[in-house]
Order: structure tokens, then sequence, then C-alpha cells
């Protein structure tokens, strides 16, 4: 602290552009270390205050604290090199490469999920046919034991008819013979 310029949290707030109770919500999120003085107020060192403005600017690009949070190591911010500049050409180059290779991870993706979905598909397809065919079976099965069934049930009732019938036949048929038999005796 000495020799180092400090500043209180107001002093801070003002420089990142924003209230001092989000400097502390920050604080709170991220666990940064509060440095205090003996009075037990916050302070911050110019570091402090351009890792705040760091921050800030990350909120500004979309990122959530939990993902600030992730870039931060030991309560600071891990700072990427500095990249040098760099021309169209490179940039749109380094675009290309970066869209063929997400082109490539994507349909292979793909392309693995397809064949998943392919084998699960033609799987429960397989079992289903199984499956629709033994009731077709089955079913077929049942038909031709009925038609049996009723098939006898008609000869049944055909050979009664017939024996019905014949039986009709020889009872009558006796009874003129005995009737004949009785005539003749009676006559002699």
């Amino acid at each position: 602290m000495e020799g180092e310029k400090t500043y209180l949290i107001s002093d801070a707030s003002r420089k990142v552009e924003v209230e001092s109770h989000v400097l502390r919500y920050w604080e709170d999120e991220l666990k940064l270390p509060v440095k205090r003085n003996e009075l037990g107020h916050r302070y911050y060192t110019e570091e402090d205050i351009t890792e705040f403005q760091e921050i800030k600017k990350l909120k500004e690009q979309g990122l959530q604290l939990k993902a600030i949070r992730m870039i931060l190591k030991n309560g600071k911010l891990m700072r990427l090199p500095e990249v040098g500049e760099v021309t169209v050409q490179e940039a749109d180059e380094k675009v290309r490469r970066l869209e063929y290779l997400m082109k490539k991870l994507i349909s292979e993706a793909v392309e693995e999920s397809n064949e998943k979905f392919f084998e699960e598909l033609s799987e429960t397809f397989t079992k289903e046919l199984d499956y629709q065919f033994r009731m077709q079976e089955e079913r077929e099965e049942q038909r031709e034991e009925r038609r049996l069934m009723k098939e006898e049930e008609h000869y049944k009732q055909l050979d009664e008819l017939l024996r019905g019938k014949s039986g009709r036949k020889d009872k009558g048929h006796g009874e003129r013979k005995k009737r004949k038999l009785f005539s003749r005796q009676k006559k002699k």
C-alpha cells in the first residue's frame, strides 16, 4: 500500500463507471480478495481498477459472472497474450479454417448421431416386424383351427343326418319285410 496510489470504493466505482454496490457484488460473486485499510474500509489499487474495467468489458460482451469466474485464477483475471496486428487476409483465412473445422465437426457429429439413430430404428423395426409376423401366424393358426372345427361339426351333422335317414329306411324296410312274412304265413 505504501507508495502505491489507492482508491476508496466510491472513487474506484467512478473510474470503472459503475455503482459502488456493483463492485461489492462482483467481489462477492467472483470471490475476489477484498483489501481493507486500518479503518476497515475497502481500498483498491490501479491494478484492481484495471481488473474491474476488464470484468466490465467482459460483462458488456455478454459473459455471465459464472463464465468470468472460470477465467479468474487466484482471484486475478488471466490475461491473454496480446496478439499482434493481423491482416484482413490472415483473419479471413483463419475464419475459413475455423468454419471448415466447425462444419467438419458438426457433420461428423450428425453422421454419428444418424448411425446410432438408424441402428436403434433398425433394431426396433426388426423387433416390431418379428412381433407382427408372430401375431399373424397365431391368427392364421386360430383361423385354421376354427375352420377345422366347423368342418368337423359339419361332417358330424352330415353323418347324423345320414344315419338318421338310413335308420328310418332300415326300420321301415324291416317292418315291411315282417308284414310280408306275416301275411305269407297267414295265407298258408
